[in-house]
């Protein structure tokens, strides 16, 4: 299967969006509150995309997933020991359910390595909703080293624990 990172464009927002729902439905199914109603949003996407920060994954020409890729952290992110620096960092990373189990994940991460290498970045930092266990998985499995937890007060009781990743490229 043919791999291509590159700069969302607006025209495919739609399918952004529909990719997006299905993710979240999916995980909803599961009893995992990931993301909220106003994070991310279809605005969210429009305002990543006008700053050239989100990408998509192309899988054989048909849009499989999308990830934010730039240099913001999270405030709630300064506690943590981070042992790393010159990091870009990645942020509402999600994959097409219909292209999961296929190892597509760990090859979308492997693309934003690389894309983050060739930038210049030495490291990459995420978060992971601490109860998706698959996601975290994918993380260490991946090579990321866990660095330690975080609460999202503005989610759910039950929902705010996201465990802190990176990884030196």
């Amino acid at each position: 299967m043919e791999l291509l990172l590159q700069r969302a464009e607006e025209k495919q927002i739609d399918t952004i969006m529909d990719i997006y729902e299905r993710c979240r439905e999916e995980l909803e199914q599961q009893g995992l509150l990931q993301w909220g109603d106003h994070y991310p949003s279809r605005e969210y996407f429009l305002r990543e995309m006008e700053a050239g920060s989100l990408y998509i994954l192309l899988a054989d020409g048909v849009l499989a997933g999308c990830v934010t890729l730039n240099e913001w952290q999270s405030p709630e992110w300064e506690d943590i020991a981070w042992k790393y620096d010159d990091e870009w960092v990645v942020h509402a990373y999600f994959l097409d359910p219909e292209y999961q189990g296929q190892g597509l994940g760990s090859a979308f991460l492997s693309e934003c390595e690389s894309m983050a290498a060739s930038k210049g970045y030495k490291s990459i930092r995420l978060d992971a909703y601490g109860r998706n266990k698959g996601a975290n998985v994918l993380y260490e499995k991946s090579g990321y080293e866990y660095r330690g937890s975080i609460r999202f007060t503005s989610r759910p009781e039950g929902h705010q624990e996201y465990h802190c990743y990176e990884k030196r490229l």
